[in-house]
């Protein structure tokens, strides 16, 4: 897997279409996951790794015309069905083509938000570091406990089923920590795991996911503070500037540490089998 050189200048045009492009450089990384299948074309493209979480099956960088978009639906699910996903996601961006597609994946059946969520940026030069709660420590999830806690942790943030967290686990064992695209954090408090985060480098800058913490430590820093570890480790490897998309809950907590919203929004579709 080539990758791209560190963004050392940016315009904001550029960090707006970062948010996606390095998302699909996240999807494009899965390709390191035994029986992964990528297919990519300049008007659709697809990602199917073994995970029982949607982020690791789904269809991406959508330019497609009117005349197209309803034959391509039928073949993104036809295909999917014949690899025997029991769900995907379907991503838009600030591009997508054609820009009603997600009014059309509605129809479909698939379930999401028309509005999106907002793409953030920020010139990590600019981060505002603010103090680490007391009793408070962050590490990496690389072994067998540090990666059950973040199991556990993400999967209880995210309100979500064990598995779906447990792909992430599943992804990282099955390469080994040393080997994986990206980085997975977990925050202790007095001991105890409360909070997660990812950091994926791709197209030259530095990516935040799953930024999660247990509602009983929320309100305290903690989700600061797990968002900026990673930043903060991306920094001191070179890397200038960080993107990421924003839940309504987060984007408070973002924009406080010097993120700011750009002209771009992330849309995820869910399609589930019946």
């Amino acid at each position: 897997m080539k990758l791209q050189p560190i963004l050392t200048q940016a315009t904001e045009e550029y960090l707006t279409f970062a948010v996606h492009e390095n998302l699909y450089a996240l999807f494009r990384s899965m390709q390191v996951l035994p029986g992964c299948e990528l297919v990519e074309s300049d008007k659709l493209s697809y990602h199917h790794a073994f995970p029982t979480n949607p982020m690791f099956k789904g269809i991406w960088r959508t330019r497609l015309s009117d005349e197209e978009i309803e034959t391509e639906i039928s073949k993104a699910v036809s295909w999917f069905n014949q690899h025997e996903a029991p769900y995907f996601f379907w991503w838009t961006d600030s591009q997508t083509q054609p820009g009603d597609l997600a009014e059309r994946l509605l129809k479909h059946g698939f379930d999401g938000n028309l509005e999106g969520d907002p793409g953030m940026a920020m010139d990590l030069h600019s981060l505002k570091e603010v103090s680490t709660p007391d009793g408070y420590t962050i590490v990496q999830a690389v072994d067998q406990t540090t990666l059950k806690d973040w199991r556990e942790v993400f999967a209880t943030a995210f309100e979500m089923p064990l598995s779906g967290a447990q792909a992430w686990v599943d992804a990282i064992l099955s390469i080994g920590g040393e080997n994986a695209p990206w980085q997975m954090y977990v925050g202790y408090l007095e001991g105890a795991p409360v909070a997660t985060s990812i950091l994926f480098k791709g197209a030259g800058v530095a990516g935040i996911y799953g930024v999660g913490t247990l509602l009983k430590a929320r309100n305290r820093g903690i989700g600061t503070a797990i968002t900026m570890k990673p930043l903060l480790d991306a920094r001191t490897e070179g890397f200038r500037f960080a993107v990421l998309f924003a839940t309504r809950m987060g984007y408070p907590v973002y924009e406080k540490i010097g993120f700011h919203e750009v002209a771009n929004k992330i849309g995820i579709y869910n399609l589930e089998k019946d």
